[in-house]
């Protein structure tokens, strides 16, 4: 679906009740675009937990929060009961149980309640056993697409910060640009492509960051990569999606480091669409997608990461219509079941 069509179809007069975690302000993103494509949305986060321990000891154990958890949603029911809903929306819905996922679709019985899912199913135990309770299922992984019938492949979006209409050519302050959470092996491969870009003379802006510092001494007492590391060389304050653009506008090459137990694309991968950007990523599986193009991404071999230099052609632009397809328009009307 192209921009026109979204906005030309608009949601006008449609209520929506969002569930989401909050990930960098992307939620209030989709919740404002939605408003701005004539729905109602009132908006709640998909987590009753919110500090960087608790999201870390939820990671070990799904069912720990449970409790808490069913408090949170039942508090938030009895302010939204006497309402009616076009659609209830979940993003990821990891700790919501299937109990509290029967009493919201007997209370809002003539919603469309639609799941999607920007992780894999590898790392949300259970979700398998609550897709029943959905009408529409949809997920950025393409092999749990092909593994699972009944979800449906949208992958993620980027957003209007990020959109540049047309090639631009002027210097870089920048070679190669790296913004990120740090997390899995991702330390171990920024430290050798920093490496690299020391020995070859490449002007490379990294911005590792972690949760808290906490989890800093965390990863240095469980990960050899830290042991000679500093605290000094991360952040704990997230950078906004205008800084983010603006950094990524002034760089020639982006750096994508995906999960290893991930196969989807990062939202990070999508926003360099948007910017007509050249990438470095270590994700195989972008080969398969409809705007992978040897001219524009390089893949890295994340066990033995190492730069190509002659990555250096000019950004070979995309047709239009395959463009707009990652809007963050046409992905609201693909994970709300509205694509045609």
């Amino acid at each position: 679906m192209s921009v026109s069509e979204a906005k030309g179809k608009g949601l006008t007069g449609k209520k929506i009740l969002f569930f989401s975690p909050a990930f960098f302000g992307y939620e209030d993103k989709i919740k404002n675009k939605m408003l701005e494509l004539g729905a109602e949305v009132d908006s709640y986060d998909v987590r009753s937990v919110v500090s960087a321990f608790e999201r870390a000891v939820l990671k070990m154990n799904q069912n720990i929060f449970k409790r808490r958890t069913e408090k949170y949603y039942a508090k938030i029911l009895s302010g939204i009961k006497t309402k009616k809903y076009d659609y209830v929306f979940f993003i990821k819905c990891d700790m919501p149980t299937e109990r509290i996922l029967k009493i919201y679709r007997k209370c809002f019985k003539n919603a469309k309640f639609c799941l999607h899912m920007w992780d894999s199913i590898e790392n949300i135990p259970g979700i398998e056993n609550k897709f029943k309770y959905f009408d529409f299922i949809s997920s950025f992984d393409r092999l749990d697409c092909e593994t699972y019938p009944e979800l449906h492949f949208r992958p993620l979006y980027f957003c209007d910060e990020y959109r540049r209409e047309e090639k631009r050519t002027e210097e870089y302050d920048y070679d190669l640009c790296f913004i990120g959470t740090i997390h899995s092996d991702r330390w171990k491969i920024l430290k050798e492509l920093r490496r690299q870009s020391e020995e070859n003379n490449l002007r490379i802006f990294y911005y590792p960051y972690l949760q808290s510092k906490f989890i800093y001494y965390f990863y240095r007492f469980i990960k050899p990569e830290f042991w000679d590391s500093t605290i000094d060389e991360f952040y704990f304050e997230k950078l906004s999606g205008d800084m983010i653009s603006k950094k990524v506008d002034k760089s020639k090459i982006v750096i994508d480091i995906q999960h290893p137990r991930q196969n989807g694309l990062t939202i990070r991968t999508i926003e360099m669409i948007g910017m007509n950007k050249k990438m470095i990523t270590t994700n195989q599986d972008i080969q398969n997608y409809d705007f992978y193009n040897p001219e524009n991404i390089c893949i890295l071999n994340r066990r033995k990461p190492a730069l190509n230099m002659n990555f250096k052609s000019d950004y070979m632009t995309l047709d239009k219509a395959l463009y707009n397809k990652y809007s963050l328009e046409s992905w609201i009307y693909e994970v709300l079941g509205n694509e045609k």
